[in-house]
Order: structure tokens, then sequence, then C-alpha cells
């Protein structure tokens, strides 16, 4: 079974006739498909990723179960919170993130 946060938003956000106060944060593996990361050497011989933002916008709106335009309405406190579980859940299959 998928892992499950329920996050409660400090402003609620409009979406049509929905108003949305909380969301849940649903960690699938089948969210990372599409996601776009390079990885390489840094300068220090240190390993070192691209990730482009918009990949983390996406990853976070397939988490919450609605599109990226949603994502961007809500408060810049609520996007930190769910944009942070959607690094985390990317780092962690990629070796680096938090483990949960």
């Amino acid at each position: 079974m998928a892992k499950e946060k329920t996050i409660t938003l400090s402003e609620p956000v409009q979406f049509g006739s929905e108003t949305i106060s909380e969301v849940k944060v649903t960690r699938k593996l089948k969210h990372l498909r599409g996601c776009v990361v390079k990885a390489g050497a840094d300068s220090k011989g240190g390993f070192s990723l691209d990730l482009d933002y918009g990949t983390l916008i996406d990853l976070g709106a397939k988490m919450i179960g609605h599109p990226p335009s949603v994502l961007e309405e809500f408060d810049e406190e609520d996007q930190s919170a769910i944009l942070g579980e959607a690094n985390d859940f990317l780092l962690k299959h990629l070796g680096g993130g938090k483990a949960q």
C-alpha cells in the first residue's frame, strides 16, 4: 500500500466549484514516471544532480492528485510542504533522500 500523508492547507484554494482545504500526498512509484533528472560529476569530482524545478512541481501535483495549476495557486508555505515531499520522494528513489 502506498504511503499517504494529509496536509491541511494554511489557506483554502478554489478550483472550479471545489474548495480545497487539505490534500493527501501519496507516494507511488508510478508518479516518478516521466521525471527527468540529470546526474554527473561536479567540479570537485563529487556527484551532482540537475533537477528542473518544473519536474518537482509536476511530481508534487501528481502526488496530490491535482493538476500543476492547482498547486501553483497554493500559499507559498503549502507549496513548500508539497514540493519538499516530492523532493524527498524523488531523492529517496535515487538513493539520496530521507528514509521514510
